[in-house]
């Protein structure tokens, strides 16, 4: 067994009360690396067509990958896999912290969950010490608090995930919280734990965790915390705001439900004014130089005394323009809100975009949402809303399905101003003015989604993430299936290693194909070349493509929302005909067969 990985997984059965543990041979660990590539394996066999996301037969596999553990900047995620509620297909989630890490110390590479119990429980993981608890103290309460609580309870080395009131109450975009402000944000995990009855998961390892190089990774561990502190300055001193700026500049910021990519009031919520005003601490994640976690507090105003870990970029854009909102103060207390119910701010900011617009519509009268002024920029009725979501009250019970399931209930032509692709809700990035975007988002395996691929940094740059010297065009359908081909290939490789994406971002990053191939080396002892890392991510990619074929998904369900097609903003629209060209060419850059489906052997299958 390679000294990076502990070669057992633990598993437990919350119907019966049991826990057994699961023998990971080299083989396995060799072919699926770690994190996405176990849980494609393991969802694409255990999960059947046609389970119910939110019933016992789901799974939940929570996994680290080799280089988890060691005291490496940006060696500290963890990620969740599992069938979503939101969109009833393949779903995954990362996150950063420090609880990835303390699972590896227990000695175990991911813990499996399954069943259902029938009363709210947490899993206490302390080694090799497993055991299943009564959580009816913790039920009901949010998730910071229970967080606390649980740390009170155990000791602050301990290490939580918990869930708010929207998990307990299965809000379909829940999520799972972690370090006071960290999340496994999107595709309904934090639903998957409620429908579960799990309360939280808390973990404590001493184990130790080394490197088969130790000496070699001592050296790649100084350069990489050299290269990455003088070339991410702006991420470390503003977080992931500072990308705001240039999204409203390329008319790619989504504004007030996507009818706009441009948003007027960006100079009073920039990252300028909330390093300057409301960012009082940085924060890390375990063993990380880069801290690009940002404290904001608010001191003054009717939401003085507001503390959150944030807002970062996403969270920014989903409540701040997408709502119409210009007060820093409002879309701080906003996030603390979506923390401490547990709510998945991308999708929440979303859901309640499509609500103010339907409002402004007369489709959702003020009767129909509890006497509510729904209209973009209405800060006041955001935040009630968000609560009314978060514990399926009124008008929020329905919202809490996310937009499209929401849009059909309403009915009345909701669907037309209902954003998403496959039913999950899209990030910051308008991908009418980034085309390379309109693809990523299409064919992305969990939806629309910027992080399978990370496309949005070269279209918004120009320049192309493995080749220097080639310009990237952003307005442009040339040349975008490619990238988006390869860098889907090179961040299915990050996820299953799971390493920081920061540390790998696309024309900024220090760690593209050759320095991820030695940091593997270094930590596993296996050598690894980029032709062998493709030949992992092509398997890994189609076994998921397979998995969400499987449930129904066809190459029609590759595209995007009507409203970017014939909507302009700045002129542009996606044309329809061209990113269906596009997917094509993308489809036969992983060799897939031309609707779409993975050659895949029956050895592999």
């Amino acid at each position: 067994m390679p000294v990076a990985y502990n070669g057992r997984l633990l598993e437990v059965d919350l119907s019966r009360g049991r826990t057994t543990v699961r023998r990971l041979e080299e083989g396995f660990l060799r072919r699926y690396i770690g994190g996405k590539g176990f849980a494609a394996r393991i969802l694409y066999d255990e999960l059947g067509a046609g389970v119910d996301p939110l019933g016992e037969d789901n799974v939940l596999l929570i996994a680290v990958g080799p280089v988890q553990g060691l005291r490496l900047s940006g060696a500290s995620r963890f990620s969740a896999f599992f069938k979503s509620p939101l969109t009833g297909i393949w779903g995954e989630s990362c996150c950063g912290g420090s609880f990835g890490p303390e699972l590896k110390r227990t000695g175990f590479d991911g813990v499996i969950i399954r069943g259902k119990s029938d009363r709210p429980v947490y899993l206490l993981i302390e080694d090799e010490h497993v055991e299943i608890r009564d959580a009816g103290e913790y039920w009901g309460v949010d998730a910071l608090e229970s967080e606390k609580m649980l740390k009170q309870e155990h000791s602050l080395r301990h290490q939580v995930l918990t869930i708010g009131p929207a998990g307990e109450r299965l809000v379909k975009f829940a999520c799972i919280s972690h370090a006071g402000g960290r999340q496994l944000g999107r595709c309904g995990a934090g639903a998957v734990m409620g429908s579960k009855k799990l309360k939280a998961v808390v973990v404590r390892g001493t184990g130790e965790v080394e490197a088969a190089n130790p000496e070699g990774l001592s050296e790649f561990k100084e350069w990489l915390e050299k290269e990455i502190l003088e070339r991410v300055y702006g991420l470390r001193k503003y977080g992931t705001p500072g990308i705001i700026v240039l999204c409203n500049r390329n008319g790619a910021l989504p504004t007030r439900n996507w009818t706009t990519g441009e948003f007027e009031g960006l100079d009073k919520i920039g990252p300028k004014v909330l390093r300057e005003r409301y960012m009082k601490e940085d924060r890390a994640c375990y063993a990380c130089v880069l801290a690009c976690g940002k404290l904001s507090v608010v001191e003054s105003g009717p939401y003085a005394g507001t503390r959150v870990e944030g807002p970062e970029y996403e969270t920014l854009f989903a409540l701040g323009p997408l709502c119409g909102v210009d007060s820093p103060e409002a879309i701080i207390k906003a996030n603390e809100v979506c923390d401490r119910l547990g709510l998945d701010t991308i999708t929440a900011g979303n859901v309640v975009a499509f609500a103010m617009e339907l409002g402004e519509r007369g489709i959702l009268s003020k009767e129909d949402v509890g006497g509510l002024e729904l209209r973009f920029g209405n800060y006041e009725a955001m935040i009630r809303l968000l609560e009314m979501i978060g514990r399926r009250e009124g008008i929020g019970d329905v919202l809490a399905e996310g937009v499209r399931e929401a849009s059909r209930r309403i009915g009345r032509g909701a669907e037309a101003f209902a954003v998403h692709v496959k039913g999950l809700e899209p990030p910051g990035y308008d991908p009418r003015n980034l085309k390379g975007v309109a693809l990523a988002y299409a064919v992305s395996c969990r939806g629309a989604c910027h992080l399978r691929h990370m496309t949005y940094r070269p279209n918004l740059t120009g320049e192309h993430p493995f080749k220097p010297d080639v310009e990237v065009d952003r307005l442009s359908y040339e040349g975008h299936a490619e990238i988006v081909k390869e860098q889907e290939d090179f961040y299915t490789l990050v996820d299953s290693m799971i390493f920081c994406k920061f540390y790998c971002l696309p024309t900024l990053g220090p760690v593209l194909w050759d320095e991820l191939c030695r940091l593997y080396e270094l930590t596993t002892g296996w050598e690894a070349s980029k032709a062998w890392m493709v030949e992992r991510a092509n398997e890994i990619n189609d076994l998921i493509r397979a998995f969400n074929l499987r449930e129904g998904i066809t190459t029609k369900d590759d595209t995007l929302p009507e409203r970017l097609f014939s909507h302009p903003v700045r002129g542009e629209v996606v044309d329809r005909d061209q990113l269906k060209g596009m997917v094509s060419e993308f489809y036969r850059l992983r060799g897939w067969y031309e609707e779409g489906r993975p050659k895949l052997s029956r050895k592999t299958l």
